[in-house]
């Protein structure tokens, strides 16, 4: 029996277009590499290109994860799908972790992206993004004969709007799983189309466009502030002892990996991304933001604040001064905040999307099928339940 999650199977022989698709991913021969420095130079290129889209893509962003954001236990995995038995040309890359259960006796054998927390967009690496089909087709059929087998591979986020995603999805349906996309987060944005920090902040709420100049004004008039902009090794030190001190004392959670973040700050002042923004008051560091700025984007990465300076809104000040600066000196085509819906956001961009991810359930473990069973099933529920209010409601009242 066959279901839009589970197409029937239909021999290479049956159809022209299924043989000729067949005959194109045969001429790939896919490999796995338990480490980025295993993987064929070759590959390089593939994270060139895509790191021009986003720098969450480039192989120094990898790098620093997998050597400083994996949890105990987790290891790198990746596929690659490169044309004849060498690899000189690479069609596709799939960069995964999993986690090693080593004793468990019914251990839960998951294939995830190599992303968390810390990455606000994942996805396939493809020497033709907008055909990637076949290569990407050849790592799903590699992932879904793999021993002991894959209860289930999750990848997020991703950018729905890509081609790159849909092949993915259908791959993975294609050898046999059963797919699913789920919402990850939203993702404000705002494109300036050549517009000056003054133009710019003149059409922001005018709770925002308001309110900011008149605390930085205070704060300038005051001498109480000391702030900074690094973008390079110099004063980086220091700028990075502020930053975590002031993490330690705002509203939010430790850093679960500190080393990642020191990484990522060294690489990214090595690469010119760096707009690390510190605001420092009576001499004790109360604001710091990271942003980095790559190609014409710039991406509001992180962002925290000393709560006895909340009078002084110290976030809103620092947050002006770095707009400014990868506006009117950087030139800068878009500004990104990345993750979240937070209210805040919306005053400061003016465009909203959406990153999603993939689930694959496996039906040939027991394990993956009682997942999928209980995912699709309670998805039907939902959508049954829902189905039952909008009906109770449209009947009249008596």
């Amino acid at each position: 029996m066959s279901s839009a999650l589970n197409p029937p199977s239909v021999s290479d022989s049956e159809h022209p277009a299924i043989a000729g698709a067949a005959m194109e991913r045969a001429l790939y021969t896919t490999n796995v590499y338990h480490d980025l420095a295993s993987v064929p130079a070759s590959y390089e290129r593939l994270f060139a290109e895509a790191a021009r889209a986003s720098l969450f893509h480039s192989l120094a962003w990898y790098r620093n994860f997998a050597a400083n954001a994996l949890a105990p236990g987790e290891r790198v995995r990746i596929y690659g799908a490169a044309c004849g038995e060498q690899t000189e040309e690479p069609g596709a890359a799939l960069l995964m972790r999993h986690c090693e259960h080593p004793g468990a006796m019914w251990p839960h054998r998951r294939l995830q992206s190599l992303a968390n927390y810390y990455s606000s967009l994942t996805g396939p690496l493809a020497a033709h993004p907008n055909d990637a089909q076949q290569a990407l087709r050849a790592i799903t059929d590699r992932i879904a004969v793999e021993r002991p087998r894959w209860d289930s591979v999750v990848i997020e986020p991703l950018d729905p709007a890509t081609a790159a995603f849909s092949a993915l999805e259908e791959a993975l349906r294609q050898s046999g799983f059963l797919v699913d996309r789920f919402l990850c987060f939203g993702n404000w944005y705002h494109e300036l189309g050549g517009q000056s920090f003054k133009e710019y902040f003149a059409k922001r709420p005018s709770k925002l466009s308001q309110n900011a100049p008149r605390s930085r004004r205070k704060l300038e008039a005051s001498g109480r502030m000391r702030r900074e902009i690094v973008t390079s090794r110099a004063g980086l030190d220091e700028a990075k002892a502020a930053y975590h001190a002031i993490y330690l004392a705002s509203w939010k959670q430790p850093e679960p990996f500190p080393s990642f973040i020191d990484g990522l700050l060294a690489l990214a002042a090595d690469l010119g991304w760096l707009r690390l923004g510190v605001i420092h008051i009576d001499g004790i560091p109360a604001a710091a933001q990271i942003w980095f700025v790559a190609g014409d984007t710039a991406s509001i990465y992180k962002m925290a604040y000393d709560a006895r300076f909340t009078k002084e809104s110290v976030g809103t000040v620092l947050s002006s001064y770095l707009m400014e600066h990868v506006i009117d000196v950087d030139k800068v085509r878009v500004v990104d905040y990345l993750s979240g819906d937070d209210a805040y956001k919306r005053d400061w961009m003016s465009q909203r999307r959406e990153r999603w991810g993939i689930v694959a359930y496996n039906p040939r473990t027991l394990a993956g099928l009682t997942q999928a069973a209980r995912h699709f099933g309670g998805r039907a529920l939902q959508r049954l339940r829902s189905k039952h209010a909008s009906a109770a409601s449209a009947v009249p009242a008596k």
